[in-house]
């Protein structure tokens, strides 16, 4: 399938100011499926500077920096995506892999939230010993799909996983934090995914956000606790952190006691299948 994504980030400033250096993550991430056929970033105001970039992480993100005041700062980054069919579960679970890669997902198996002791009893249920990695996923991300409301909510903060939990409601990013957190409870490496995902139902699309959950053998394997599914070719991330708060599209800050307000919308055209 090819996809035409087009999005759009504006920030009006209420004065004047001066801009930090910003890193923006907007380039589409390296999956087996995925082929970059073009991209383009256009910025406005010209930067001064501008250069792409490897993070920590192996995410691309382009490093801009200005030189005079602005009020307002636009990015619109312009994909076309190809993408071929995959099927999730086409590997095989390996309990003894012959590449130890367990010191460098230690990062990713560290939990930040103290768990609530009925979340931890839901957990406890669903990885009954009766149940292999793969089933305990599966059960895990239906039953968040099916049983939490999904909201739409903007801005950089998260709910915390024990009032996700409580509350039953959340936002794509929200319920993406409780999975991981509650994997990384039985230390499961996860990683946090920023990125798009095509609905031919929708007519309006926005940044989505899912988790990928280490397994032994089949590497990184994505699941979407919003959808209930395991991640697959309708799926395009852009950047993937051990922490929500690296994957922002837009990172940076500004010098000055003024107010910023975000304009931001997501374009996604099917252009052939």
């Amino acid at each position: 399938m090819d996809f035409l994504i087009e999005h759009y980030s504006s920030y009006a400033y209420s004065i004047p100011v001066y801009l930090e250096p910003h890193h923006l993550y907007f380039y589409p991430a390296a999956r087996p499926h995925i082929k970059i056929v073009e991209f383009d970033l256009q910025i406005s105001p010209e930067p001064q500077g501008y250069s792409a970039r490897i993070d920590a992480e192996n995410n691309i993100y382009h490093q801009c920096w200005f030189e005079d005041k602005i009020d307002t700062l636009t990015v619109t980054a312009i994909s076309r995506i190809s993408t071929k069919p995959t099927n999730p579960f086409h590997f095989i679970v390996d309990q003894n892999p012959v590449t130890n890669q367990k010191e460098a997902l230690n990062l990713y198996a560290v939990t930040e939230t103290e768990l609530s002791d009925n979340l931890k009893l839901w957990l406890g249920n669903l990885h009954s010993d009766g149940n292999d990695t793969i089933d305990f996923l599966k059960n895990l991300v239906g039953e968040i799909s099916n049983g939490w409301q999904h909201t739409i909510r903007y801005g950089d903060t998260l709910m915390e996983p024990n009032d996700c939990y409580q509350e039953k409601v959340g936002s794509c990013r929200d319920l993406s934090w409780m999975m991981m957190e509650s994997l990384r409870h039985f230390e499961m490496p996860t990683r946090f995914v920023s990125g798009y995902c095509f609905n031919p139902e929708l007519t309006g699309h926005e940044l989505h956000a899912w988790v990928e959950v280490w397994i032994n053998g089949a590497g990184w394997v994505g699941v979407d606790p919003s959808a209930g599914l395991f991640v697959t070719q309708d799926y395009i991330p852009i950047s993937a952190s051990y922490s929500p708060s690296n994957t922002l599209p837009v990172q940076g800050t500004y010098r000055g006691d003024a107010q910023s307000k975000l304009t931001t919308a997501v374009d996604i055209s099917l252009l052939s299948d």
